[in-house]
């Protein structure tokens, strides 16, 4: 018996897809039989093979440093092994909550999360480099940001497959999605972290995309966004010093001031050549880029394992993003179309920003490698947004199923 129809894929209320979406699954093509299975035996391979990558440029990038400081040389990679451990533990929950159960709670979640998030301006919040986007309970610190971006696509997801039917008209596409996410990204931003704040919005731009929102509302979240941006970077002196330093790296001074870390991550890509100088031979990780094993660790890995390193890494992400897209367009039901696509935005978006930052397409903004760069808030979240793709997959596996289709 073949699969069940696709073209018309809807929420429990039966609203069709936007046309947009079936175009889209028209370009891969029809599902073949054990499609769904395929995709989440993919996706779980592609994320713990950028995992166990990601642990290994994590003690390489910080190894020297430890030992010059008289530390074990697997402290840092001790904390990240435990943090993946732990991200694991939540993936294989969040993969078997139901789906409903997503729903259900999707306000809690979000509220949650927001107070969560309110936390950095508290006592226990503690600043980092300029930005106070951590919390510190004795030893153990975490960005409560990172959890946002899950918790506003679960929400945002929920609110819109449950007023599909209304989403032609712009202010039921806007409200409640637009005051909520403007609250999320209002909060980062007093935090001073655009970088995050960057991200979380375009979430939301991909999950109004998703929705099939119309242009003229595209073209209003541009117009805010880009006043909000200016607004951001002309308020911060550092800001503005950063994209000097960008616009023009042979500025005398500019190697040794602010663009120093992007002019170090450069040298490193271009040292590694096509193969790479071997793991653990980085000469950059050596006093030259500031905690290499953080966001610009992209850097150490090109300079190890060169350009076919950069490449498979780049080539993992682009697998990853393919097997979540296949998850998202087995179903019909609405909701896990703008869970699983949102996540695929922040995932990929993340990553393309980060690497475009490395090798100084943009100017530096401060987002993590997803499952690559230390980092226990970001290592966890991704790892729980795996598990919620997994339930996903799940909960269409059942769905298929139950039209006597092959899952």
């Amino acid at each position: 018996m073949t699969p069940a129809p696709t073209a018309a894929r809807s929420n429990p209320s039966g609203a069709r897809a936007p046309f947009r979406q079936v175009r889209l699954r028209k370009i891969v093509g029809a599902p073949r039989p054990y499609s769904n299975r395929n995709s989440r035996n993919l996706l779980i391979t592609t994320t713990f093979a950028l995992v166990t990558i990601g642990l290994m440029m994590v003690l390489s990038a910080s190894s020297v440093e430890l030992v010059a400081a008289g530390e074990s040389p697997f402290d840092t990679f001790t904390k990240q092994l435990m943090w993946a451990g732990i991200g694991s533990a939540a993936l294989v929950v969040c993969a078997f909550v139901p789906l409903a159960t997503y729903k259900k709670l999707s306000w809690l979640i979000l509220l949650g999360s927001l107070a969560f998030s309110l936390l950095v301006f508290s006592p226990l919040g503690v600043e980092v480099q300029g930005n106070r986007n951590w919390i510190g309970i004795g030893p153990l610190t975490a960005q409560p940001s990172e959890f946002l971006k899950l918790s506003i696509i679960i929400w945002g997801s929920a609110i819109l497959a449950r007023k599909a039917r209304l989403l032609g008209n712009w202010k039921h596409m806007a409200i409640p999605v637009v005051p909520a996410a403007m609250i999320a990204i209002g909060i980062v931003i007093a935090g001073k972290d655009l970088g995050t704040a960057m991200v979380l919005a375009l979430i939301v731009v991909g999950l109004f995309f998703l929705a099939g929102a119309s242009p003229k509302l595209f073209v209003g979240g541009l117009v805010l966004g880009t006043i909000g941006i200016l607004l951001a970077v002309t308020s911060s002196p550092n800001r503005m010093l950063r994209i000097s330093a960008w616009l023009d790296p042979a500025a005398e001074g500019t190697a040794e001031g602010l663009g120093y870390q992007s002019a170090q991550a450069l040298y490193g890509l271009a040292g590694g050549g096509v193969f790479g100088v071997g793991i653990g031979q980085s000469r950059q990780k050596v006093n030259w880029i500031p905690e290499a094993h953080n966001d610009f660790v992209f850097a150490i890995l090109g300079e190890e394992l060169g350009l076919v390193g950069a490449l498979l890494v780049i080539l993992l992400f682009a697998v990853l993003a393919y097997s979540i897209y296949r998850i998202s367009k087995r179903s019909r039901d609405l909701y896990v179309t703008y869970v699983s696509g949102a996540i695929l935005v922040w995932i990929i978006g993340q990553a393309i920003l980060n690497i475009a930052v490395v090798t100084g397409m943009i100017p530096v903004i401060g987002v993590p490698l997803p499952f690559v760069s230390y980092g226990g808030s970001s290592m966890v979240a991704v790892l729980a947004a795996v598990g919620v793709l997994i339930s996903c997959s799940r909960a269409t596996d059942r769905e298929v199923s139950s039209s006597g289709a092959p899952a």
